[in-house]
């Protein structure tokens, strides 16, 4: 009977515990979407929708390509 008691006080407990929340933006990021000029056109623009994380990662990528060209050509002669 002690037994008994125990583990349903204990279920009890639990289940009045709150669970830790993972925040919704954790989980399933909302897209952010922007609208971006298409090469070789005057007027098109193109709606690009991607996470926070990806556009970060994008600019990133973009930024370090952009340094990687310039560190190789820094110090090299013209024309090489």
């Amino acid at each position: 009977m002690v037994g008994t008691v125990f583990v349903v006080s204990v279920l009890l407990q639990t289940a009045a515990t709150p669970v830790a929340a993972i925040p919704a933006s954790a989980t399933s990021e909302e897209p952010i979407c922007r609208r971006l000029e298409v090469t070789g056109s005057i007027a098109r623009k193109e709606r690009v929708c991607k996470t926070k994380a990806e556009w970060r990662a994008a600019e990133e990528n973009g930024n370090s390509r952009a340094r990687a060209i310039v560190d190789y050509s820094t110090g090299r002669p013209t024309g090489q």
